[in-house]
This record gives C-alpha cells, sequence and structure tokens, in this order.
C-alpha cells in the first residue's frame, strides 16, 4: 500500500465521518475533500478544480433549470392533477396512480421538484377521501426516486454513471438505456407499496377536511390542551387599547387567533384590532399564564400606598441608597443625535435616566436656565444638546459624573423633589413579592418585566437592605419591594392582564376558517436558506402577518409558543400556521416554503406552459436520438427557457441548487484520486472482490448493498462518485461488463428507502405526513429487499455481465 492510497483512504474516512455526522455543510465537505487531496499531493493542483467542468456536474444543474421551468410554468402541474383527476374514489387506485404519475414525471424533471409538486395534490386526495396522509406521502417520495431510476436525467447518479463510462472509453449510455430496469424497479415499488407496503406506514390523522379533519389536525399538532378562552371583564382596563397596545402576546406568551364579541367573530385579528370590554379571545398558548399573572401581586403607584409616604413610596427607600443629578448635554457631545437605549447608560455608566427635559433659555447673561417641567425618559428618548436628563444611580456612580465632553454641567438634586419636577410622580411604581408569588425565584429578565410591560426595576428592598440598579440575573423572592420605573399606563395594562376571565367553551377549529383567516401545514422547500434560522431570525411574524402554532419534528408535536419563536428550523419540519389566506398566498410565493393547501393558480406562468412543454420535449428528443450529448441540449434548453420567459434569469440561481454542485465538484477530485492512485483497485481487489469468488450474482449483490447502504446517510449522487470507480476496478479485475456494474452503481445508490435523511425527498414529506424515522424504516426494508433482487435477477437479462 504506497503513501497515496493511505492518504486518499484518510480523506475517505474524514469525509463519510463529517457526511455521517453532519456537523458539517456538505459543500464545505465536498471543497474540504478537494483542496486537502491537493495538499496532500494525491491529485495534482491543476486537477482540484475539474469537477466543476465535469459534464455530469454541468448537466445535473441544467436539469435543475429544466424542471424548474416545467414547475413555474404549471406544465406538471397541469399533469399531474389531470391525471390524478382519473383516480376514481378507490384508496388502492390511487395510490397506484399516484405513484405511477410521480414516477413518470421523475423521469423528465428533478425527483424533488416532482414530490414538491405532488404533494398538495396528495394532501387534496387525502381530504376528499378522508385518507391519511400518512397512507400516501412516502409512496409518492419512494415513487420519484424510483422514477428517477429510468432515464438518463431522471436521477444525479445516472447522468454521473454515464459521464463516467464516456470517461473510461466506453460507449455512453443512450437516454432510455436506463428504463428497462428503471421500469421494472419502478413497477416493482408500486405492486409493493400498494399491495403490501402501505400496511406498514402509520394510518395518523388526516390534516385536512371539515369537523372531523380539524379535529385530526389538532390532534396531531398537539393543539387540543393548548386552545382556551380569555373574556375581558366589561369594566376592564384594557378597553380601547389595541391588541399589540395590551400587550397579550409578549406577557402571556399566547397568539391570539380569534376575537368574539356577541355573536360576531373575528378571526386571525391584525395587531391593531381595538378590545372593548366582554370581549371573549381565542386563544392559544399556556392556560397557567394568566394564574402566574395573578400571583405576582399588585402593581400600585407610590402615591397610593398608605402610611407613612416616606416609608411607603419607593422614593423613601431609594434616597437611602442612592443619589440623583440633573446633567446637561453639551453642544458638541458624542451622545447627542442617540437614543437612551442605543447609549445604554446602565451598563456604561452605572446610572439610569428617569427623565428627560428640552433646553430652557436662561437671563439676559445668556446662560441656559432648568427646564421646569420635564418627562419621563423611555428606552426611544432622544438625547438633544443642550438638553437636561435625570439620573439615578449608587453615591459612587453619580460623584463620578463630572463636566466634561459629554456633559456641559453635572448638578445634584433630591430625588423626591427632582421627581416631582419632571412629572415623574406616576412613573413611580411599587410591588410587593408576596408568598407563593409567580415572581418568587425567577430572575428578573426571567420575568418580562421590562421586555413584556415596559416596567425598570431601579431598586429592590430586600431584609433592610438596598440593592440600587439591578441586573437582568438577580433573583426575587418572596417579601421584596420593587420600585419600578413605569407609568400608569403600563400599571394598566398589568392589571387589566391580570383581571382577565376564563371564558366560555372553545369554538371547534372548523370555526376558526372561513375566508378571513385559514390554516396552513408548511415546509422548508428542500434548498431553503431558511433552515438552521429561527422565525423571529426571520423577522416572520412581520412579514407575512401568520401565526405559528405548532412545530411537527421527528414524530413530536412543539407547542411552546414562546419557544417556538426561537427555534431553529430544521429540514423536515412541518409548521402549522394561522392567519389571513392573502398571508398565506403571500408565503407560498416565498421560494424558502412550500405550503401545502395554497392556490397554485396564483404562483404559475400558464401562458408560458406551452414554450416550457415544447423546449423540454426538445431536449429529450435530442438527447434520446443522440443528435448532442446531454449536457449541451440540457443547457441549450435552460436557455430557451430564460430567453422564452418561463423561468426569469434571477431565478436560474434559486433553482440551481449550488450546495449539491459544490459538493459534486469537489467528490470527483476524490474519485479521481482513487483512480489515479490505485484506491479503488486496492477496495476492488480486497473487498468488493472476495465477494466475486462466489460468482458474479453474489459480486453485484455486494455492490447494490455497499451503495444501497451508504445512500442511507451519504448523499446518493456522492455514493456513485465514490463507487464509480470501484466498480470500473472490478470490472477490469473480473472481465465485467463496465456497464452492467455502473447500472448497479446507479440503481443501489438511488435506494434511500431506509432513513429520512438519505434524500431531500423523505425529509420532504416527513413532517407534512408525521412521520417518525421507524416508519422509513419498516416499510422501506422489504422494497430495498426487492430492489436488491431486481438488481440481482433482473439486470444481468438486460445487461449481460460477460
Amino acid at each position: 500500500m504506497n503513501a497515496d492510497v493511505v492518504v486518499v483512504l484518510a480523506v475517505l474516512a474524514a469525509a463519510a465521518v463529517l457526511f455521517v455526522t453532519g456537523r458539517v455543510r456538505y459543500d464545505a465537505v465536498g471543497l474540504s475533500v478537494a483542496v486537502a487531496l491537493a495538499l496532500l499531493g494525491a491529485i495534482p493542483m491543476e486537477r482540484t478544480i475539474e469537477g466543476f467542468a465535469n459534464p455530469a456536474v454541468v448537466t445535473i444543474a441544467a436539469v435543475l433549470v429544466l424542471s424548474g421551468g416545467l414547475y413555474r410554468t404549471g406544465v406538471a402541474n397541469f399533469v399531474g392533477r389531470r391525471v390524478m383527476g382519473l383516480a376514481g374514489r378507490s384508496p388502492l387506485r390511487v395510490t397506484a396512480l399516484l405513484m405511477l404519475t410521480a414516477g413518470l414525471m421523475s423521469g423528465v424533471m428533478n425527483n424533488i421538484a416532482a414530490t414538491a409538486l405532488l404533494l398538495p395534490v396528495a394532501l387534496d386526495i387525502a381530504k376528499r377521501l378522508e385518507m391519511p396522509p400518512s397512507r400516501l406521502l412516502i409512496p409518492l417520495a419512494w415513487a420519484s426516486l424510483l422514477g428517477g431510476m429510468t432515464t438518463l436525467i431522471g436521477t444525479g447518479p445516472n447522468i454521473l454513471v454515464s459521464e463516467a463510462l464516456v470517461a473510461a472509453g466506453e460507449a455512453p449510455v443512450r437516454f432510455f438505456d436506463f428504463t428497462p430496469v428503471g421500469a421494472a424497479a419502478l413497477a416493482a415499488g408500486i405492486v409493493y407499496m400498494v399491495f403490501f407496503g402501505v400496511r406498514l406506514l402509520p394510518a395518523r390523522s388526516s390534516s385536512a377536511g371539515e369537523d372531523q379533519g380539524r379535529r385530526g389536525l389538532g390532534q396531531r399538532y398537539g393543539l387540543a390542551g393548548e386552545l382556551f378562552t380569555l373574556r375581558l371583564p366589561h369594566d376592564s382596563l384594557l378597553h380601547g387599547r389595541t391588541l399589540v397596545g395590551a400587550r397579550i402576546g409578549r406577557a402571556l406568551a399566547v397568539d391570539v387567533l380569534a376575537v368574539r364579541r356577541g355573536r360576531s367573530l373575528t378571526r386571525a385579528p391584525d395587531r391593531l384590532f381595538t378590545l372593548r370590554g366582554g370581549d371573549e379571545l381565542v386563544v392559544k398558548g399556556r392556560r397557567a399564564a394568566c394564574d402566574e399573572l395573578r400571583a405576582w401581586g399588585s402593581l400600585l403607584p407610590a402615591s397610593a400606598a398608605g402610611g407613612d409616604r416616606r416609608q411607603s413610596t419607593p422614593w423613601a427607600f431609594l434616597e437611602r441608597a442612592t443619589a440623583a443629578a440633573e446633567v446637561e448635554v453639551a453642544e458638541g457631545s458624542e451622545l447627542a443625535g442617540r437614543t437612551l437605549r442605543e447609549v445604554d447608560f446602565s451598563n456604561q455608566l452605572g446610572v439610569r435616566v428617569l427623565g428627560s427635559a428640552g433646553e430652557v433659555p436662561g437671563g439676559q447673561d445668556g446662560t441656559t436656565g432648568h427646564a421646569d417641567r420635564g418627562q419621563r425618559a423611555t428606552g426611544a428618548t432622544a438625547i438633544e444638546p443642550g438638553g437636561r436628563l435625570l439620573v439615578v444611580g449608587p453615591f459612587e456612580d453619580i460623584r463620578g459624573l463630572v463636566p466634561g465632553e459629554d456633559f456641559a454641567s453635572v448638578r445634584t438634586v433630591t430625588l423626591s423633589q427632582a421627581a416631582a419636577r419632571y412629572g415623574l410622580d406616576d412613573s413611580l411604581l411599587r410591588l410587593n413579592v408576596p408568598e407563593r408569588s409567580g415572581l418568587a425565584g425567577v430572575t428578573l429578565a426571567g420575568s418580562r418585566l421590562s421586555w413584556a410591560f415596559g416596567l425598570t426595576v431601579i431598586g429592590i428592598e430586600r431584609a433592610g437592605e438596598m440593592i440600587i440598579l439591578p441586573g437582568g440575573n438577580v433573583k426575587l423572592q418572596a417579601g421584596d419591594r420593587l420600585a419600578i420605573d413605569g407609568d400608569s399606563a403600563d400599571r394598566d395594562v398589568l392589571m387589566g392582564l391580570q383581571a382577565l376571565e376564563p371564558g366560555d367553551a372553545l369554538p371547534p377549529l372548523s370555526e376558526l376558517e372561513s375566508d378571513q383567516a385559514v390554516f396552513a401545514e408548511v415546509t422548508l422547500a428542500p434548498s431553503s436558506t431558511a433552515a438552521g434560522k429561527s422565525l423571529r431570525d426571520l423577522d416572520f411574524r412581520r412579514k407575512f402577518g401568520l401565526s405559528l402554532l405548532s412545530v411537527w419534528r421527528g414524530g413530536v408535536a412543539n407547542l411552546s409558543t414562546s419557544g417556538l419563536r426561537g427555534m431553529a428550523l430544521e429540514f423536515g419540519d412541518a409548521l402549522l400556521l394561522y392567519g389571513r389566506p392573502r398571508s398565506v398566498a403571500k408565503l407560498s410565493r416565498d421560494s424558502r416554503f412550500l405550503v401545502m393547501n395554497a392556490d397554485p393558480g396564483e404562483s404559475f406562468r400558464l401562458e408560458r406552459a406551452a414554450p416550457a412543454a415544447a423546449i423540454m420535449l426538445a431536449v429529450v428528443g435530442s438527447a434520446a436520438l443522440g443528435l448532442m450529448p446531454i449536457y449541451v441540449a440540457a443547457l441549450g434548453g435552460s436557455l430557451l427557457m430564460i430567453a422564452t420567459g418561463c423561468i426569469k434569469g434571477s431565478e436560474v440561481y434559486q433553482l440551481v441548487d449550488w450546495r449539491v454542485i459544490v459538493l459534486l465538484a469537489g467528490m470527483i477530485a476524490l474519485g479521481l484520486a482513487m483512480e489515479e492512485s490505485g484506491t479503488a483497485e486496492l477496495i476492488a481487489t480486497e473487498v468488493v472482490g472476495r465477494a466475486g469468488a462466489g460468482g458474479s450474482r453474489l459480486l453485484l449483490a455486494a455492490l447494490f448493498l455497499v451503495c444501497g447502504v451508504a445512500a442511507q446517510v451519504v448523499p446518493t449522487a456522492v455514493v456513485a462518485v465514490l463507487v464509480t470507480p470501484v466498480a470500473l476496478s472490478v470490472a477490469a479485475e473480473f472481465g465485467l461488463s463496465p456497464h452492467a456494474l455502473l447500472m448497479v452503481v446507479a440503481l443501489g445508490s438511488s435506494c434511500a428507502f431506509l432513513s429520512p435523511f438519505g434524500h431531500p425527498v423523505n425529509l420532504l414529506v416527513m413532517g407534512v405526513g408525521g412521520y417518525r424515522v421507524t416508519d422509513y424504516t419498516r416499510a422501506g426494508l422489504p422494497l430495498f429487499v426487492v430492489l436488491g433482487l431486481i438488481t440481482v435477477f433482473v439486470l444481468p437479462l438486460v445487461w449481460p455481465l460477460r
């Protein structure tokens, strides 16, 4: 074993580990492999990026564009819906026709696009026949994989092995040369799934239909215990406030789905909807949130406390441990023009800004006088040159404020007197934390006093000790007396929320849908850039105005309203959304998401359907007749799709999954290194070759098994790239037909049936179908065996081994 073989095997092992763990992006793995091989001398430097010019890689990219043209113009949708219109009401006939349609479409377009296009069709059929979608979606996904085996452009492995044969000096594979074996695989897969495999799939609740369907939807997404009603008392302090002004969502971590007022029901109210006393809110969240809020205790203005004023107001105990000052902002200060939130006085200077006042002209000498009356400062308050700020803080921090570049003057003041002059008497609130309060044991940051209510704790009196300007990590305790910077509006909101009452019986989910609002199931598009980001990162609520109710992931419904907003999205997630139909339509036009119940006619360019169909027929015909190489035909067709307006030029970069292109280009360098270093020959002799001693059929089974098992965790195209050199070496070693062995590689590399992670089409249907990982293994293992038997016994009849 020479040094180059050791290097290649080490790089191969490292790449396999990275693929299996998924901790590094696939495209990054591909590039890293190519660079590592060049730096270690396993391949010449000038051949490092040879994969980017490989005809197979170019063809795959062009086919993605062609598929996008069929998708965007509605050609594939028209064919799919017309064919499925013949299905009738028999579940067996529907399953068979759905799989046949998906298989035929995948023969001429990307199988991911075919699955994405037929996914809403399958859900619509499930609704019409009251079938569980889980009985249709895996058959749909697997039919697209099987259909991809039927033509040269059906799937990446077919294109890659064809180009490998040409590079090895063998006769090229023609367009329909894959059809006999691929058609046998597709037919066997349909028969298996219709009569046996569908029985191994879960019968999880349908997500469509009216009352019964919506109950099933609620059950699958776990909404039953999360939906409830709240009523505003007739004298509610929230009367006249908008939903956003009432802070219901932030304070209680709930989504308001509807508002019942008398006999009318307003569905999906917007954030500016005005509340009235007596309104009943249909919300999704935690029922205990209101009880916890009531257990906080009462928030009172300082002036409302009884007894000695100096002992009952926040100022009384604050003045014992704090000082106050009035600072004038210098004309040339860098603070001028910025907001208090941007400057963050608490962290920068250790003080809290309570009030602000503009410049008041002084006497005839031109000096600046004091502001007669200021106002409460908030984070949005702008700092003005010559203006004055009332600040409070520990004695040492106040003493640290001195005139300079930022402050023209600093004058200490009495806190109580300054508060009156700035009109802050109503802004100083007191909250006593009672025993068993929901605040006890919670940090200030966790209490959401500031984030949800706009209230800032400026002091805590605890067992005779003073905590001034406490940080967010300070835990509250029963018996604490809090001095809070707020105002009467903030206090009224909190008291209004604490006074909310349990409402009447919850309306059925079907009542929440109308022309005003709908439920929508959404999943990530296969090449979505939203993966790894949360809805908060995407600014989803502001852009689309939709409420996220639940996320189905890995067989579990995730419901926490506050947690969902920060949850990073993953491929395979199914999102249950609620909102206005126009918002759902807007989301359906976003290429990052697939909306299951959107109206497809809104986004298709139906007037360009005829040119798109003609272009695709021309590409297939020219390649099938051998008039030009497939990569030339596919590139020419892609250019025509753009020239005729079937797709826009800017859309090309969205249609092509560049991560796959970069991955393949990098892994082709590894395949080259395996071939030139002798690694492929070594594996062929020592690993696969040992099976050849038991006969050619055992060798075929071993080669199929290697490809099929690897395809469950490694991208199928990568499997084809890596095993192809080995198969060519086996063919040379045993005098077998390279065409036959590479057909085995193409077939085995596409058999990603045992895991949802082997191919994007599996993830595409996982969340919407409510599948778990074990569902794929249970139903996919017999199909995997069936395909293995076809490889061993049928393929040699079409492609003789010798």
